[in-house]
C-alpha cells in the first residue's frame, strides 16, 4: 500500500515537472516569436533607410561631393553605398520632396537640406528600433539561460520514457526505443539556440549630426553641386 503511494506520488511529482518544463518552454518560444516579428519591422526600417541614403547620395551626384558628404557628418564610410544604385528599388517608396524658390540654386538647396532632415529622421526611427531589437535578444538570451539551468534535458527524457503517456505525444518528444547516444542527440535539439542579432542582417545605425549642426555645410556642399550642373 506505502509502495502504491509512493509509486503515484513520484508520478504526480514527475507530471507536474513535465508540465512546468513545457510551459516555461512554449514561454520561450512565444518571446522568440515575437522577436522575430520585430526583427521583421527593423528589417523593413532598414530598406527605407536605403532608400533615403540613395535619394541624397544621388542629389549629391559625384563620388567627390559623396566623400564630402560623408566627412562633414563624421562618419567613416558610406552607409548603403552597395545598395543605393541609380536604379534602387528602395526609393520607390519614398515620397516626393516638394520645394519652392525663386532659383533654381535656391530649389536645389531646399531640396538637399530637406532630403538630409528625411534621412536623419528615418535614421532615428532605425536606430531606435534597432536599440530596441538588440536589448530584446539579450533578453531572450538571459531567459533562455535561465530556463536551461533550471531543467535538465536529459532528466526530463528519462521522465517521459518511463510515463505512461499517450503514445503519439511520447514519440513527439523522444521517439521509441533510444539509445544513449540518441538520447544525447535528442538532448541537444531541445536546447534553444542563442538569438544573435547578426543573423537578422543588420547594419548598425549610423551616428548621424542634426539637421541644424550641418546646415551650413550642407548649403556650401550643395552650391558647389549646383555649380557643375
Amino acid at each position: 500500500m506505502q509502495d502504491d503511494f509512493i509509486a503515484a506520488l513520484t508520478h504526480e511529482v514527475k507530471e507536474e515537472v513535465i508540465q512546468n518544463y513545457l510551459y516555461e518552454r512554449r514561454l520561450i518560444e512565444e518571446q522568440i516569436n515575437y522577436l522575430n516579428k520585430l526583427a521583421d519591422n527593423t528589417v523593413q526600417l532598414q530598406e527605407r533607410l536605403y532608400g533615403h541614403f540613395a535619394r541624397t547620395y544621388d542629389l549629391l551626384c559625384e563620388t567627390e561631393f559623396i566623400n564630402k558628404f560623408i566627412s562633414l557628418t563624421g562618419l567613416k564610410e558610406a552607409p548603403c553605398k552597395e545598395k543605393t544604385g541609380t536604379e534602387s528599388k528602395y526609393k520607390k517608396e519614398l515620397r516626393l520632396i516638394k520645394v519652392h524658390g525663386l532659383t533654381g540654386r535656391s530649389r536645389f538647396k531646399k531640396l538637399l537640406m530637406e532630403s538630409y532632415r528625411r534621412l536623419y529622421t528615418w535614421n532615428d526611427k532605425y536606430r531606435k528600433d534597432y536599440e530596441n531589437l538588440e536589448d530584446e535578444c539579450n533578453a531572450v538570451n538571459y531567459n533562455i539561460k535561465k530556463f536551461e539551468g533550471n531543467h535538465d534535458l536529459l532528466t526530463i527524457l528519462n521522465f517521459l520514457k518511463s510515463m505512461d503517456v499517450d503514445e503519439i505525444g511520447k514519440k513527439h518528444f523522444m521517439g521509441d526505443n533510444f539509445t544513449p547516444e540518441e538520447i544525447g542527440a535528442v538532448e541537444k535539439s531541445l536546447h534553444f539556440a542563442p538569438v544573435r542579432l547578426e543573423k537578422f542582417k543588420l547594419i548598425p545605425p549610423p551616428n548621424l549630426p542634426k539637421p541644424k549642426a550641418v546646415h551650413d555645410q550642407l548649403t556650401s556642399l550643395a552650391n558647389s553641386i549646383y555649380d557643375l550642373r
